[in-house]
Formats: structure tokens, sequence, C-alpha cells
């Protein structure tokens, strides 16, 4: 199945059906999986995970329509935090915010879990959770995989336990997939007392991203079609769930930071994280969905071109609108992109 191209979300009935965000995220995942598969065999070098980012903010812009907004900030400011982007799914007063570092599977399938910022002398992960907290947002990676390195079958991963029945029959949609970033700074602390880094378990605890933010209003066999607000819930109760797996996993984050070169970076932050960290991280989960923050607010009335400034530097941050109100609104029409086989 590697290769193999996959059609446009909703090809050839756009005038009447507009994609959902899980069929657009399922289309994205696919490429992504081939465009990776190829770069690392075929048409080698594979590109970056900026490359990749770039591309997808652009096909959800593109296949999304009038429901999302972009917002793209000077992505030199990416080197201040441990954030690429930032993802709301919303329905104009309530929503769940994702904090998400996009990280890249080598040919063999290993990722740069344990890279250190060295302008805060602090691990990535750690500075990831300590924004993320600050914007009220849930912080996660997102992994950009291909099947080689697992040595697994492609239709036993496709048979895998899921939100939603909107997959690929050949496992493709697991190329995006999301991990809590509690569990990233769980392995990378446990590296730092001589362990190997386990880039296969904590794969292994990720998911595909249209099943953690699937949207769908019915899924086969259901009745009735869901709300707006219920698809609201259920996103915000499977980021819940992800989120507390990570946290389970490292159950003592917020007081046994990774280290950074045996020291322990910026003393504000840690101290702020030690007392915090922990409760900050419950809260974001308490009674959701939350009322958006003042920033989010700010920009679902500001133009694209001229976004305010955001509170703690980000490359992007992407709007996605759930509301029934726009659930029924079609899409714009969509120039096309490259689309690398």
């Amino acid at each position: 199945m590697i290769g193999h191209a996959s059609p446009w979300p909703s090809a050839g009935s756009q005038a009447t059906q507009q994609a959902s965000l899980c069929e657009v995220l399922l289309w994205i995942a696919s490429d992504t999986f081939h465009w990776l598969h190829n770069g690392h065999h075929r048409y080698p070098p594979a590109p970056g995970e900026e490359s990749f980012t770039d591309m997808n903010i652009r096909h959800l812009r593109q296949l999304l329509g009038s429901r999302v907004k972009v917002f793209q900030f000077n992505k030199d400011q990416e080197r201040q935090n441990g954030a690429d982007w930032e993802m709301w799914i919303h329905n104009r007063s309530h929503g769940v915010g994702l904090r998400i570092q996009a990280k890249k599977a080598s040919k063999h399938g290993r990722f740069p879990f344990d890279h250190k910022v060295r302008k805060q002398n602090a691990y990535q992960c750690d500075l990831l959770v300590q924004h993320a907290l600050a914007v009220r947002c849930v912080p996660v990676y997102l992994l950009y995989n291909h099947w080689d390195w697992q040595g697994g079958d492609e239709a036993e991963a496709a048979r895998a336990k899921r939100l939603c029945d909107h997959v690929t029959p050949d496992g493709s949609h697991h190329g995006c997939t999301l991990l809590s970033a509690y569990s990233v700074q769980s392995e990378v602390g446990r590296k730092a007392h001589g362990y190997s880094l386990r880039h296969k378990a904590l794969w292994g605890e990720s998911l595909p991203w249209n099943r953690v933010l699937c949207d769908r209003r019915s899924t086969t066999g259901s009745s009735p079609s869901r709300s707006g607000a219920d698809v609201l819930t259920d996103i915000f109760t499977t980021v819940k769930g992800l989120t507390l797996m990570g946290l389970a996993r490292a159950s003592t984050h917020s007081s046994e930071l990774t280290p950074s070169r045996g020291t322990w970076g910026d003393a504000e932050h840690v101290q702020s994280l030690h007392e915090n960290g922990a409760d900050d991280a419950l809260a974001v989960l308490r009674d959701g969905p939350h009322r958006l923050p003042p920033h989010v607010l700010q920009l679902l009335e500001a133009h694209e071109a001229e976004p305010p400034p955001p509170p703690v530097p980000t490359v992007a941050t992407v709007l996605v609108d759930v509301s029934d109100e726009r659930a029924r609104t079609l899409p714009q029409q969509f120039e096309g992109c490259v689309r690398y086989r």
C-alpha cells in the first residue's frame, strides 16, 4: 500500500458536502505517512519537521475553508519555547487547546525526544509543558510516522482500537499521532538515570490524531447525529484521557523535572512547576470544555494578516470551529497542493 495516493477529502462532492475535521486529519496523516516513507527510501532526504508542519497547516486551511483561521507568527520565536504551534478546537465560546511540538520519525523510527534548548538550558519537553500551562493548553507531541521501522503488519495496525471507524485500510492513518508531553518527560527523566530512551514505547502510547480530534456528526450505525456541543465534549474527553495516561506514567513530573546537563535550568521556571505544575495540569483537564482564554477570543475577531502578539511565543495558531452553525457552512474552494508520492 505504501506509495498509493489517497483521494482528497469529499472529492467530487464538494458542492454538496464538506469534509469533516476528522476526514481532513485522516487524509493529512495518510499523505504524511507516504511522504515520509518516500523521503527516507525513494526520494531522500526526508523533509524536516518544519516542512511537514507548514504543509499540514496549509492543508487544514484549504480543506476546512471558513471553519478555520490560521495565524502565522515569527518562526524565530520557536527557539524561545518548546512548541511548534497551537491548535484550538472551539465553538466560539468554549474549546480545547493543544500546544504542539512536532517530531519526525527517522528512517529507523527514532525521535529526538531528548532535545535540549541551549538558551534556556532545559529540555524541550519541559518548556513545552511550561508554556502550554501558561495559555491553558494541553501539551502534546505530534509524531510524523512511517511503518518501516515497526516491522509489523499494516493491516493489523489498521484494526487497532480507535475512537472512530474513519480509517484507511493500509494503516497510514498512523502517519500523524498525538502523544502526551508528560509521557515524554517521564521517558527523558528515565534516561537521565542511565536508561535507554524507549522510542517504540512512546510511539505505542500515541494515538492517530483523527481519533483524538474526531468531529464527525455521526458514525456508521449511530443515531442521532452528534451536536457541535457533543463533538467538543467528546474531543475534550479524549484529549483528557490521553493526558491522564501521560500523567499516570509520570506521576512525579512536577517535582522531579528532567535535568539539563546536570542542572535544573531556570530557577524561577523550576520553582513554579514544582509548586503548581501538577495542579495546573489537572485544572486544564477539569470540568471542560473551558471558556476560551482572552488571547483566543482576540484571535477570533482578528484578521489573519494582522494578529495580536501571542502571550507566549508561537510559530502558528490554528482555530477550528466545530459549532453547529459552521458545520452547515460549505467550504471555500481551495487551490491544489503539490502532493509528494
